[in-house]
């Protein structure tokens, strides 16, 4: 293969991101013709993204990756340091990258065509009374190619929501990200019942406090969203309204859920008080992020009980309950648990009552998990 091939496989790869086999055989290429590190960082990446999320074999490929990665990450971003204030592998290339809103009109023709860019952290670096305007960049071609979009380090403004959800470009948009952003109240209602991002399956609202009333009021009416990713940690619910929030039907697929609470503020997390075996939806849940929400040891024999209810083996895989005032009871209920029902991967219990002989008990139950005390 010539050179002109390996400028074929990146067009390839930039033209059809979702693709494994453009990318194994750049891979080969780079092997075969000097470049064989670079060529094995891609075989790598891809190869973990192939295996279960969080397992024993994606976590050796990873780290492998990832040492690579650390060896020569200055050089495999040197194309595009000047145009991206951020960046982030996936599969081998840079699919995620921050950018600068003032400048990404100019520099986004040649930013996608050098990599298969997915994913933009929009930052506005101005001391200016106006902000730059975001209309340019959701006016960009370029932002059909966009699945996933992060605006949580844009200051406390409202001028970009409007133009955000009118994009025209945006109809394969997967994920936003809104983290702890003044997002006004009936602009996120009229999102969430209307027609716009017909893709968005993830969203990122936590820290976003003043949204408890209308996720209450609103996700039970959007049947037709699906979110399989959702969090909303930090938000102050009563009990009833994370109750009409984690009960809609939007949510029945969720694999990733997300409600971190701030323990050390006195107050008892929003689930605190409820049932978890119940409350939560298990049916696809892989990712459970409870740290610091006040679970007791009861509320972890929930989980289990919850874990336990379906019909076929929990896909739960990542457990995180740190900072939740644990004690060896609650090891217990996981120790105790069915392996035949209950497999993770990820389980961490750091900042509770715990020992390291309590690791070691958990180990022993789950020998294929990362489990952090």
């Amino acid at each position: 293969m010539s050179l002109s091939d390996r400028e074929s496989l990146l067009a390839a790869i930039t033209a059809n991101p979702e693709e494994d086999i453009p990318r194994l055989m750049l891979a080969d290429w780079l092997k075969d013709n000097g470049v064989p590190d670079r060529g094995e960082f891609i075989r790598l990446q891809v190869e973990a993204a192939q295996q279960e999320a969080f397992s024993p074999r994606a976590r050796e490929l990873e780290a492998a990756a990832q040492e690579l990665l650390n060896r020569y990450r200055g050089e495999w971003t040197r194309a595009l340091s000047e145009r991206i204030t951020d960046h982030r592998f996936a599969r081998g290339f840079i699919e995620h990258v921050g950018v600068n809103a003032a400048t990404f009109v100019q520099s986004a023709p040649a930013l996608f065509a050098t990599a298969p860019i997915r994913s933009l952290l929009v930052e506005r670096f101005t001391r200016m009374v106006d902000p730059v305007s975001l209309e340019p960049l959701f006016n960009s071609p370029q932002m059909t190619r966009v699945r996933k979009l992060d605006f949580s380090k844009l200051e406390n403004t409202t001028d970009y929501f409007d133009p955000l959800a009118a994009c025209r470009h945006l109809n394969q948009l997967t994920d936003l990200n809104l983290r702890k952003l003044p997002v006004p109240v009936s602009w996120f209602r009229a999102l969430i019942a209307g027609s716009a991002f017909p893709a968005l399956t993830g969203l990122d609202l936590a820290d976003n406090v003043h949204l408890s009333r209308v996720l209450a009021e609103a996700l039970p009416c959007a049947d037709h969203r699906r979110l399989t990713r959702l969090d909303v940690s930090f938000i102050t619910f009563p009990s009833d309204q994370i109750q009409k929030v984690l009960a809609s039907r939007c949510l029945r697929a969720v694999e990733e859920l997300r409600c971190v609470w701030h323990r050390e503020s006195g107050g008892p997390g929003p689930l605190t008080r409820l049932d978890l075996g119940w409350t939560i939806p298990w049916d696809r849940l892989r990712v459970l992020d409870l740290g610091g929400q006040g679970v007791s040891d009861a509320g972890v024999g929930e989980i289990v009980a919850g874990t336990s209810r379906r019909p076929t083996p929990s896909p739960l895989r990542w457990l995180r309950l740190a900072n939740n005032g644990l004690t060896a009871s609650a090891v217990y209920e996981l120790v105790d648990s069915d392996p035949a029902r209950l497999k993770l991967y990820y389980l961490d219990l750091r900042n509770n009552y715990l020992s390291d002989s309590h690791r070691t008990a958990l180990k022993g139950r789950f020998p294929e998990a990362e489990v952090l005390v």
